[in-house]
């Protein structure tokens, strides 16, 4: 039965879906549907009202859902059935528009398994969820609009009434970008939920969401990023063969330009200036000022005062400047004209000083983007249509709030904004957008660091490695990916830390870090592989006009700039592909040949794209010496909003070895946001369909040809066009020829029985002639016998299987085979593949397993599993289990080498079991004796969490622990990626008892001023240890290692307490420049057992009234008090169990209060509750009583309770008073003798003061003759 993923996990984690899955689920951010079981699910299950189908059963809103990969055929069947296709959403399926009684027809359609409604659920973003579920991501984020994307075929207008007829919301603006239309409308959050849940029943609407509001991302470049070399002298090679970016347009929005900066100044030549708040429709400037020196056209969107340029913040100035700023005052500037000089090279000369700009100003808020409509489409189209093909854009918005914090719930989708920076580069396939990934570290949750629009698909999304020297490290604050749904981001890193550039003044800099800095100085870069490009550089290396491509896809400038980036190994790097570095630091000297250069560059832009099934072909000849790159990259077609995962064509690529291995890019099994780094083998499972971005590299390939395939895998929204980049010492093939591939390239056999090895023969450029097959190599007596020979070549490729036969008495050991293939045509070509054979007499013997030693204790949760190597064993089967008898597994999977460490962390203090079995071609041998160990009692934390550089406060990282065992010792173990630990002090702190111990003081002070200059921590602190952290300064990362004994005791001030409670670890910077991230941190605890219940009690005091009774729980135990003391509940609580005391009943006379009454037992007695009792006030009744000349009478008090007689006129009071709250109602008892006496104001409710202004009036009674015997007298 096919399940569901649950959604609760998916929400936060989202989740790799399984080819079953994958086949029912169609899956939205917020929402998820099961075709097959018709089990729906949202982010807040209150919504339930939008996992129903009731009220749009009928809606021209509709969802056609494949089973598998969509063909072109299949989609071109879906429109003749007459459906008009909206959008793909993931996974196979198209959002359509249709008549409701098209659905029987949908379902007839080869593949089809299920069509009707789009379910409202899916339409709604998961932050709005997350808000109706008490995260108040509204407030956090600035947040008041909903933005409400429509369909180009819905009418507008009845949305818009829709809009101002639903309560709690109110029409706000229409955007409009490239055809699409969405609109924003302010609400009321008290009624969010009535609001989203009507307009989610809209067929006009297809996504509603929050309009997040963006924010900025706020001379060392060139060498770093051209050729990594800085000495003896800074080495250029691109501009040393004048690519300066001359020719090039690049468009910015950001907050301004400081313009007269003489970066940008231009004496002779205006720049025109277009004045607009209306956002996305605002106009463009027809006619740029192409012969301005840097500027060509100004765009001042920022409704600021005036009818110039300007910049009230100075970010966008230094943007432009480490983009295309040129200081041609004290320099001689950029040679456009002969191509002799870059300029000055100075702070004030960007990265591209010969490009030009279009400069779009958005004000210090953005409030192009933020309040008027302005969208990332309509900006990069202006620009595009002014000549830009590139656009910078240091801007974005995330899950973190004014102070840096992670908001509560928020999570980064992909949105309108992603949407509409995917489609831009969509509608124009030679723009290239480029993005700052962000700058919020590791502060959110694995998924929602890197920004939107930086988490689009074709973007070039830009992280911050450190500057100049420093390059080799990632910048502390850089975000990281993966984006929520698994791809890889940032793409590439350029230098962010500490840039120096143009500032808002004629001739002056300043200094800025932030992946702001770094989305410039990449988008320079990226105008440089264009201006070579566009001046003939390619294929030879030399400049040759004939060989221009002026225009380039965005995506094949992406591909080149991915194929050469370097690989980051310092502080805060990862690995290269990873989440960190992306695909690397921007490497020009690498990605772009030249003339005399060893590695060469080969690259192919797509001119016709591929369908789902096709395939294209590529073959590199490869010679050894140098490292070989390919790398894939496509613009995908936009995603609709919300969907998880954001891909809608997927591709792939496969590089086939000499020696028939086939290479291609892997995903981790199982996938997530906290597991999404891609890896390349030649498994055939996990593959990549992914990431937009594809790369498969060989640090040391063997010499021979290289088969590249571009496959598409599920392509519903075709063709799909791609770029191919590929890098090293190789020529590329054209004449026709064929290939020979092995699978497997590597058999086991065991002695008396066979094998086999299927041999494909693939054409090239055509290659026909038919191809004989034989092998050499075989050992002894043993035959190979082909099932098909000749072979005629074909694509894909014709296969023939090699049985290899009478392998009875062959010797154990390694063959080396050589499949041989000889063509018969005029002139017979030869080829050659490689294959191993393995053979082996017997099973593998028992192994013997050597870490973790049998029966250890306190091992770590992440230990590395040894064994001795067994003789004849090709591989091994690791088993680990918590059961002795091996009947359930926790790890059960076969190896090639000789140890293992878990990806996933053990459960702390759980004893394990663990075995291996060698295996070869015979099978698996005898399992190995089984040994166990038990893993230490690890309680951690894993905040990531970026340390205040120069802070005394420092980082607090909280650990709360729910155990009742008392400390009978304690290790401490600490994991942080900072540079120069000298500048680190590092507390560790129990809350409940205020008890401290600095562990690590900056080590190396007062040794040395400055402390220890090396970097990263990974330390167990261990009292017992012999090493002293002080001391420590190991030379290569990390420079604190293992276990040391800290500054100050660690265990002795904390034994003796109870585990349970609050621990604190602060981390503090004592100097500046160095930054860094606290990743991890485990208490160690050692315990004794403590009690497992815990009682409530305190003390009581100023009681002197009786009946005094206190409840705990809402009258769970009940306890009589009758003196003043102390008091406790009678039955304890458990650890963790909330507790609220009360009064029960209050004493005679008297009112008690409670303080400290309430909280979570944490681990020990409470004792603090406080019982307060004081006589309880009294207020008393009375009034005046007048015109009493009878005797008699008797006032009344709440019917009798107090009785008054009264003998004359005046003020009276009733004796005993009444507590405040109290009703009172006073009455007449007895009338007076002759009189009759009525009450006013007699009745109320005592406020805390005597009642003083009842009024008695007495009046005489009267004889009334006329009536007297009841008849009228005449």
């Amino acid at each position: 039965m096919r399940n569901l993923l649950s959604l609760a996990i998916a929400m936060a984690l989202p989740l790799a879906a399984s080819a079953a899955e994958k086949e029912c689920l169609v899956s939205f951010s917020g929402a998820q549907q099961d075709v097959c079981t018709g089990k729906n699910a949202a982010a807040d299950p209150a919504m339930s009202s939008l996992l129903s189908f009731d009220a749009v059963k009928n809606s021209t809103l509709r969802l056609v859902k494949f089973g598998a990969p969509i063909t072109a055929q299949q989609r071109a069947a879906v429109e003749a059935a007459g459906a008009q296709i909206i959008s793909y959403a993931p996974h196979y399926a198209y959002l359509v528009r249709m008549p409701a009684d098209l659905d029987a027809a949908m379902r007839a359609i080869d593949g089809v398994v299920w069509s009707g409604p789009f379910l409202p659920a899916l339409k709604v973003d998961a932050n709005i969820y997350a808000q109706l579920q008490g995260n108040d991501i509204a407030t956090a984020a600035g947040i008041d609009a909903l933005e409400i994307s429509i369909d180009a075929s819905a009418d507008r207008y009845a949305v818009q009434d829709a809009i101002a007829s639903t309560p709690g919301l109110a029409f706000a603006n229409a955007v409009v970008a490239g055809g699409e239309t969405r609109l924003l409308a302010r609400f009321e959050r008290s009624q969010l939920r009535t609001a989203v849940e009507r307009l989610a029943t809209d067929p006009g609407v297809l996504a509603i969401g929050f309009h997040k509001p963006m924010r900025l991302y706020n001379s060392q470049a060139d060498w770093l990023h051209q050729s990594n070399i800085n000495t003896p002298s800074p080495f250029m090679p691109v501009f040393d063969r004048g690519i300066y970016g001359c020719g090039q347009i690049i468009g910015e929005l950001d907050t301004g330009l400081w313009q007269d900066n003489v970066a940008f100044k231009d004496a002779s030549q205006a720049t025109p200036i277009n004045i607009c708040d209306t956002g996305s429709s605002c106009p463009g400037i027809p006619v740029p000022n192409l012969a301005a020196r840097k500027v060509i056209s100004y765009y001042k969107w920022s409704g600021d005062a005036g009818g110039s340029w300007a910049d009230e913040h100075g970010h966008g100035t230094h943007v432009a400047g480490s983009l295309i700023g040129n200081d041609n005052v004290a320099n001689p500037g950029t040679d456009c004209t002969g191509f002799t000089t870059p300029g000055g090279n100075t702070n004030l000369d960007g990265t591209a000083p010969g490009a030009k700009l279009v400069m779009q100003e958005s004000g210090s808020d953005l409030r192009y983007l933020n309040t008027q409509g302005g969208t990332p489409y309509h900006a990069a189209q202006i620009a595009y249509d002014n000549g830009a093909r590139l656009h910078s854009d240091s801007w974005g918005g995330g899950c973190t709030d004014q102070f840096g914090l992670c908001i509560s719930g928020c999570t980064v989708t992909y949105d309108e904004t992603a949407r509409d920076a995917d489609r831009v580069m969509k509608d124009h396939p030679d723009l290239l957008m480029v993005f700052a990934a962000g700058n919020d570290a590791t502060t959110c949750s694995n998924g929602n660091n890197v920004g939107s629009p930086g988490n689009a698909k074709n973007v070039l999304t830009i992280g911050a490695n450190n500057r100049g020297t420093a390059g080799n490290a990632m910048a502390s604050f850089s975000s990281r990916g993966p984006t929520l749904d698994s791809r890889t981001k940032p793409d590439l890193t350029a230098q962010g830390a500490s840039i120096v550039s143009a500032a808002r003044n004629a001739s002056g800099t300043t200094t800025m870090s932030g992946t702001s800095m770094a989305t410039p100085t990449a988008a320079g870069l990226a105008a440089l592989v264009r201006d070579y490009l566009a001046r003939g550089f390619y294929p030879t290396g030399q400049k040759v006009a004939g060989n221009a491509i002026p225009n380039p896809s965005g995506a094949l400038v992406k591909a080149i700039m991915l194929a050469g980036a370097s690989t980051l190994t310092g502080s805060g790097a990862g690995t290269n592909p990873g989440q960190s570095q992306g695909w690397g630091r921007i490497h020009l000297d690498n990605s772009l040949y030249f003339n005399g250069d060893q590695s060469h560059l080969y690259i192919h832009d797509a001119p016709a794209g591929l369908a789902t099934g096709g395939v294209d072909n590529h073959s590199l000849t490869v010679a050894a010496g140098q490292p070989l790159v390919i790398a894939l990259t496509w613009t995908d077609v936009a995603a609709a909003v919300g969907a998880s995962p954001a891909t809608v064509n997927s591709l792939r690529l496969e590089v086939q070895a000499p020696n028939g291995d086939v290479w291609t890019q892997k995903l981790p099994a199982g996938y997530n946001v906290n597991n999404a780094t891609p890896t390349q083998s030649t498994a055939t499972s996990n593959y990549d369909d992914l990431n937009t971005v594809q790369r498969i590299s060989f640090t040391a390939p063997a010499a021979g040809t290289y088969q590249i395939r571009v496959r598409g895998i599920n392509v519903p929204s075709g063709p799909q066009k791609y770029a191919l980049a590929a890098i090293g010492s190789f020529t590329v093939s054209s004449n026709p020829d064929y290939a020979l591939l092995t699978n497997p390239a590597s058999i086991a056999v065991c002695a008396g029985t066979p094998g086999g090895i299927d041999v494909g023969v693939q054409s090239l450029s055509g290659f026909s002639d038919p191809v004989a097959l034989s092998v050499t190599g075989l050992p002894g007596a043993t035959t190979g016998v082909f099932s098909v020979t000749p072979v005629t070549p074909a694509d894909p490729p014709a296969t023939s299987h090699l049985t290899i036969g009478n392998t009875a008495g062959v010797a154990s050991g390694n063959y080396n085979l050589s499949i041989n293939g000889l063509s018969n045509g005029t002139t017979p070509i030869a080829h050659t593949a490689a294959a191993t054979m393995s053979v082996t007499a017997a099973a593998p013997v028992a192994g013997t397993l050597t870490s973790p030693a049998n029966g250890a204790s306190g091992v770590g949760t992440t230990p590395t599993f040894t064994w001795s190597a067994i003789a004849d064993a090709a591989q091994y089967r690791f088993q680990l289990s918590t059961d002795a008898a091996f009947g359930t597994f926790v790890e059960n999977q076969v190896l090639s080498s000789t140890s293992f460490t878990p990806a996933t962390a053990l459960n702390p203090n759980t004893t394990y079991y663990w075995r291996i079995y060698g295996v070869n071609g015979c099978g698996e041998g005898a399992a190995s004796a089984v040994s166990s160990f038990t893993t230490a009692n690890m309680i951690c934390r894993a905040p990531h969490a970026a340390i205040p550089d120069n802070n005394a406060t420092g980082l607090t990282d909280t650990l709360n622990v729910t155990d009742a065992s008392t400390l009978t010792g304690l290790k401490l173990s600490i994991k942080a990626t900072h540079t120069w630990v000298g500048d680190l002090k590092f507390t560790l702190k129990k809350v409940e008892s205020n008890t401290s111990s600095i562990v690590i003081d900056r080590p190396g002070v007062p040794a040395s001023t400055n402390g220890c200059s090396s970097d990263n921590v990974d330390v167990v602190i261990d009292d017992a240890a012999t090493t002293v952290v002080e001391n420590q300064c190991n030379a290569a990362p990390p420079a604190l290692s293992g276990n040391v004994k800290p500054n100050n005791p660690l265990a002795t001030p904390f034994n003796g307490q109870t585990l349970g409670g609050t621990w604190t670890l602060n981390v503090s910077d004592a100097a500046g420049q160095d930054t860094g991230t606290l990743d991890e941190w485990c208490l160690l605890p050692a315990t004794s057992t403590g009690p497992t219940t815990f009682t409530v009690g305190g003390n009581v005091g100023g009681l002197t009234g009786s009946g005094l009774e206190l409840s705990l729980n809402a009258g769970a135990q009940t306890v009589p008090v009758a003196t003043n003391g102390a008091f406790t509940f009678p039955t304890g609580l458990a650890n963790g169990a909330a507790y609220a005391v009360t009064v029960g009943t209050q004493p005679s006379g008297q009112t008690c209060s409670v303080a400290n009454g309430s909280g979570t037992i944490s681990g020990a007695n409470v004792t603090n509750v406080t019982v307060t009792c004081a006589a309880t006030p009294t207020y008393t009744i009375g009034g005046n009583v007048g015109g009493l000349t009878g005797s008699g009478l008797v006032l009344s008090l709440n019917a009798g309770a107090q009785t008054l007689p009264v003998a004359a006129n005046g003020a009276f009071t009733f004796p005993t008073g009444l507590a405040d709250g109290a009703a009172y109602a006073v009455t007449v008892g007895t009338q007076p003798a002759g009189q009759t006496c009525s009450v006013a104001n007699g009745s109320g409710t005592v406020a805390a003061a005597n009642v003083t202004d009842v009024d008695v009036a007495c009046v005489d009674d009267v004889d009334d003759l006329i009536f007297a015997d009841g008849f009228d007298e005449l």
